[in-house]
């Protein structure tokens, strides 16, 4: 068997002149050293999660990345929406309490390199079966998809692996 391949990082570049920087400027006008704080607390959160998405659907990944930038519930929403206008986080997967930076992903391109590894990429949001909102990394991983205590039924599981599968095959 085959080790997986780590999808987190430990290490990411932190510029000096990162204040400088568009996004960081409008964080710190706004919302001053809170504003700061959050969005590097937000890209470790990022750095550590596994594809580097983080979704907070749920009520204790919520109250997580609360309590990881150190923000409560308005001053959180407020700064997200900032992120997602900026387009430092991804507008549409914001919609869906999804966070995703392409720039963070494209910014730590050289570990996955020496990794030699492909990056990971960016998840879409849809569900074949239900109304609800289900998203979901983009590459396929047949191995990692666990459909299992989710309230599926046999038939939607086969539904929904296909669509994965049909989606997100490689060119």
């Amino acid at each position: 068997m085959s080790r997986h391949h780590k999808a987190i990082v430990d290490y990411f570049p932190h510029d000096a002149t990162a204040s400088g920087g568009r996004t960081l400027y409008i964080l710190q006008s706004q919302f001053g050293n809170d504003g700061y704080a959050f969005w590097f607390k937000l890209l470790e959160l990022l750095a550590t999660s596994v594809g580097h998405v983080f979704d907070y659907n749920n009520p204790t990944d919520w109250q997580f990345l609360l309590a990881k930038t150190l923000v409560n519930e308005d001053m959180a929403n407020d700064i997200l929406k900032v992120l997602a206008s900026a387009e430092a986080i991804d507008s549409n997967l914001y919609e869906h309490k999804v966070i995703w930076s392409q720039n963070f992903v494209d910014n730590i391109a050289d570990v996955y390199k020496r990794r030699q590894t492909n990056l990971p990429q960016k998840p879409h949001c849809r569900n074949p079966i239900k109304d609800d909102d289900w998203c979901m990394q983009s590459h396929y991983d047949p191995d990692g998809m666990n459909l299992e205590g989710k309230g599926f039924t046999e038939r939607e599981k086969a539904i929904i692996e296909k669509a994965y599968a049909e989606a997100y095959e490689e060119d």
